[in-house]
């Protein structure tokens, strides 16, 4: 057996692996949709917490600083979105 069969063979079995993994992460996530237990997208992990969006100053002061009055209304758009944060590996999201 050269070389390159035994790459093949490696090869084969690292991408059975991944498969396998896909698999498994497929089962895993219909499991916890099913259950309606929340779960970050990138890594899987259940650890995440959420977190409710509050005003933006800076988006105020330079709404504020462009437009007046008017501009200060800036800093509470999209105050009241919910943003979820993945704590294994910082992914955010939104719900």
């Amino acid at each position: 057996m050269g070389f390159l069969d035994k790459a093949k063979e490696s090869l084969k079995a690292e991408m059975n692996k991944q498969s396998e993994k896909a698999k498994q992460d497929l089962l895993r996530k219909k499991e916890m949709d099913e259950q309606g237990i929340p779960y970050c997208p990138k890594c899987l992990s259940t650890s995440v917490t959420a977190n409710k969006k509050g005003v933006g100053i800076g988006k105020a002061v330079v709404g504020g600083a462009l437009l007046g009055p008017v501009g200060l209304l800036a800093g509470g758009i999209g105050k009241n979105k919910m943003e979820l944060y993945c704590m294994k590996c910082g992914h955010k999201f939104k719900p």
